[in-house]
């Protein structure tokens, strides 16, 4: 048997129990007992952990856990105390794992149940939990078999219906009872009966979202909520239980890494079982309507590997907030493709939004006087993190020298003295706690904090994210792991990409036209592109972040991403031409004029589709006049001739001209642009 750790430990109490249907009290009384049986050995309380609402079979989401472990790293105690073992984990895998990690740090392991947890109970033990939690698992599953058998329905309640109450001659509820709901019922027949109609999906949902009839769950309407799934019979459309027939067992759960994985069951697997008091759907309706499904089914899909975007699930739509799916290669707001919710038309290509992110994100936020006071911060907090170690560990030393001594001279007396004297107890319990002590601080010494490398000037720091951006932007080409990597050190620089049309510009009918790009993200995930290191986190929110003043803040600016037409480039190559005849002429230039000087061979050739010098005059005209350059005067004849509008002569003067030409060249007009401007802002997150 091992013995007990020595009176003065520090021993910390760890608590947990598995669902909501136990009470928080459940805690309480783990802790009373924990803390009554370190008050009979004499150790001192160091911390208290728990986990509300929280299975054993898995660590995942266990908080409490998490921070114990932690601290135990740390150093802060040296006795971890249960209840029981189970209490700690119900997997034998976790157990084990936790046990070992608690004996590398010298941490004993002890439950009030039985003290010190020995390597062999420690195995009986955590077998035993696994087993009972595969039996309950089992006589859980037998039970919802008996309840289907009876008559009844088991798991959740299907849209369009709802649970019934009811007691047996005991008094005892009988679960597993439904009916139709009279609200929700008559929109399962609408859907089918829109469908049946040959209405689409998309466009049911719209008509649905805008009667503000709220979908299941009280959410909006999505096509994926009424066509579901084919394998496991879910959705509006395809669950059989809308024609009276209930599926059992149409999925089957396992546990990998901590996670439930779900996949659906073969048709020979499950019970089926027979209900028409909740026939909602006529049987031929249902027939057609998986007929059509069957259709839409069958028809190819893009077989290749999906590929994950840079900034997938992290576009917005500036107009409705809803985010952004790539279709076709465009951003498309799913409260316009999917909901109907949103009236916002545009589409932006892809690769020119990430192509002018990444340009952009170099342009407005790799300068020397933003960066700079962020590197200063990371380096003081460097020095003083270093600065704080050895000012600890300087008075640590001087502590541990006194202990050493202490227990040196209490060694002496004990021997001078009998041994079962009250004197020799008294020395013996001393002992034992500046023995503890004594371990505490050699601990504490052995943890230094990581180097923090060496100081870079802001030059260096910016020139280096910006090298680090190019490579990552390279390696997204490939089709290796290096191109999952560079995606995601690249997604974690930005946290929110939103993306909304500028109001009167103009587009090309079918959602293209210029964007109004507003980028969000963290300073410190940018810096993390320098390699800078600093050994000093704390709990922020939901996530571990760096406290390092105003590096933790959150950088954002906006830019206008301008469309261009495909067309406009060739109509740029046909304007010198056009120009040139408009600024040196004396009368109205005619559609003629200018087909004559294209027939010459004075424009400048376009590699396009063909089209004739006819069609590439009457484009280049309309583009003018589109933009206000250039308008017609109408001669005598009703010929048309086309004239600059800045050359500041009225209409009748050109129409004298046309009588009187005259012999005389004007000097061309040249127009040039303002320059730009940008504003990147920084502030704290949710500002």
């Amino acid at each position: 048997m091992m013995s007990m750790p020595p009176p003065g430990s520090r021993v910390v109490f760890y608590s947990r129990y598995s669902s909501a249907l136990q009470s928080y009290s459940s805690i309480e009384g783990q802790e009373r007992l924990c803390a009554a049986y370190a008050e009979k050995h004499g150790w001192v309380e160091a911390g208290r952990y728990s986990d509300a609402e929280r299975s054993g079979t898995t660590t995942l989401g266990r908080q409490g856990l998490f921070q114990m472990l932690a601290a135990a790293e740390r150093g802060d105690f040296d006795v971890l105390l249960v209840e029981d073992i189970d209490r700690t984990s119900r997997d034998a895998a976790d157990m084990h794992r936790i046990a070992k990690d608690l004996e590398e740090l010298d941490i004993t392991l002890c439950t009030v149940a039985g003290g010190v947890v020995t390597d062999m109970e420690l195995a009986f033990k955590a077998v035993q939990n696994q087993q009972f939690i595969k039996q309950n698992a089992f006589k859980v599953k037998r039970g919802q078999e008996l309840v289907v058998a009876s008559g009844r329905m088991s798991g959740s309640v299907p849209y369009g219906y709802r649970k019934v109450s009811r007691f047996d001659a005991k008094g005892e509820p009988i679960n597993g009872l439904r009916e139709i709901d009279p609200q929700t019922g008559p929109i399962v027949m609408r859907v089918h009966l829109d469908f049946d109609a040959g209405r689409s999906t998309f466009e049911i949902c719209t008509a649905l979202n805008a009667e503000g009839i709220p979908g299941p769950k009280g959410r909006l309407w999505r096509p994926g909520a009424l066509t579901g799934s084919r394998q496991g019979s879910v959705g509006i459309l395809r669950n059989p239980i809308y024609i009276g027939e209930f599926q059992f067992r149409k999925t089957e759960r396992k546990r990998r890494k901590g996670k439930i994985k779900v996949r659906f069951t073969a048709a020979s697997e499950r019970i089926v079982a027979q209900h028409p008091e909740l026939v909602i759907v006529d049987k031929d309706i249902w027939d057609r309507n998986q007929a059509r499904l069957a259709e839409n089914d069958d028809r190819p899909f893009y077989s290749g590997k999906k590929v994950e975007y840079v900034f997938s699930g992290k576009v917005f739509c500036g107009r409705c907030g809803s985010t952004c799916f790539s279709s076709n290669g465009r951003y498309v707001c799913t409260g316009r493709a999917e909901t109907g919710v949103c009236d916002n038309t545009r589409r932006a290509r892809r690769e020119a939004v990430e192509e002018s992110v990444f340009r952009k994100i170099k342009e407005h936020l790799l300068t020397t006087d933003l960066l700079g006071p962020c590197v200063n911060a990371y380096r003081e907090e460097a020095e003083r993190a270093l600065a704080e170690h050895a000012a600890r560990t300087e008075a640590d030393g001087t502590r541990l020298k006194e202990v050493d001594q202490r227990i040196s001279n209490l060694m002496t007396q004990l021997g001078a003295s009998s041994e079962t004297s009250f004197a020799s107890q008294i020395m013996l319990g001393e002992i034992e706690k500046l023995g503890a002590e004594k371990a505490r601080l050699e601990q504490q010494n052995r943890l230094a904090p990581r180097p923090a490398g060496p100081a870079l000037d802001p030059e260096t720091v910016v020139q280096s994210i910006s090298t680090t951006l190019d490579d990552l932007q390279g390696a997204l080409q490939r089709d290796d792991r290096e191109a999952v990597r560079a995606r995601e050190l690249i997604r974690g620089l930005v946290d929110r990409l939103v993306l909304a049309p500028v109001p009167g510009s103009t587009t090309d009918g079918r959602g293209a036209g210029d964007m109004t790009v507003t980028v969000e993200g963290p300073l410190a995930a940018l810096l993390d592109l320098a390699d800078l290191s600093v050994d000093r986190v704390a709990k922020h929110g939901h996530r571990p972040m760096f406290v390092l003043d105003n590096a933790t803040s959150v950088w954002r600016f906006s830019y206008v991403l301008e469309w261009l037409d495909p067309r406009v480039a060739k109509v740029y190559a046909d304007l010198p031409v056009v120009s040139k005849l408009l600024d040196e002429a004396d009368v109205p230039i005619t559609l003629e004029a200018f087909f004559l000087e294209f027939a010459r061979g004075g424009a400048v050739p376009c590699d396009d589709d063909g089209q004739t010098a006819r069609l590439r005059v009457r484009r280049a005209v309309e583009h003018l006049k589109g933009r206000g350059f250039i308008r017609a005067i109408m001669s005598e004849r009703s010929t048309r001739g086309w004239v600059w509008n800045d050359r500041g002569i009225s209409d009748e003067e050109w129409k004298e001209r046309i009588k009187n030409p005259p012999m005389t060249r004007t000097i061309p007009t040249i127009r040039m642009e303002g320059p730009g401007a940008a504003v990147v802002i920084i502030g704290a997150r949710g500002t």
